[in-house]
């Protein structure tokens, strides 16, 4: 059987196993059918499978190479996002003078402050030089997140590591087969 995934390339899988072989996963929004059947075509090219397992190790080599990708945007949109929650924390504990015995109130200034932060650079200024009075820099925003974020983080290295090791196992595997 033939599939066609970019015009002018025709990739022969064998009929029996096509229902198996060359399928798009489920895709997240923001994801690309194209993109995941460029990746399928390119590693069609490099392993040049010739038998049936050969095509079920492909399936599963571009299927962990899209993982693996997955799981490397997702870290940095983690640190991305707890950086925000970083940046209110620090502001809640850089302006303790601040209705310092309503909490609520607290909070909500730091939320909304956080924002501006993001939306208006003069304010960012003035909270950069309350922060820089306080000890915050960038680089312990940075810190604050990555400990904000340290749970998914590290779950996320645990999927990337299984990724890789599964991964590399079946490009032994189809090496050692090729051997013989």
């Amino acid at each position: 059987m033939s599939k066609t995934h970019n015009p002018g390339k025709e990739i022969l899988i064998p009929h029996s196993i096509a229902s198996f072989v060359g399928v798009c996963p489920r895709l997240l929004p923001g994801e690309s059918e194209k993109n995941y059947y460029e990746l399928f075509d390119t590693m069609t090219d490099e392993i040049a499978p010739t038998t049936n397992l050969e095509w079920f190790a492909l399936a599963d080599i571009v299927d962990l190479l899209w993982d693996i990708g997955r799981y490397r945007l997702w870290k940095n949109v983690i640190l991305a996002v707890s950086r925000q929650g970083a940046l209110e924390t620090a502001l809640l504990q850089t302006h303790p003078s601040i209705a310092p015995k309503n909490l609520p109130m607290r909070i909500t200034i730091s939320r909304q402050e956080a924002e501006e932060w993001r939306t208006k650079p003069e304010k960012r200024a003035v909270l950069e030089a309350s922060f820089a009075e306080r000890g915050y820099d960038a680089d312990a925003l940075n810190a604050g997140a990555l400990m904000e974020a340290l749970v998914p983080l590290a779950t996320i290295d645990r999927f990337l590591c299984s990724a890789r090791g599964q991964l590399n196992a079946t490009l032994k595997e189809i090496g050692a087969r090729r051997e013989f």
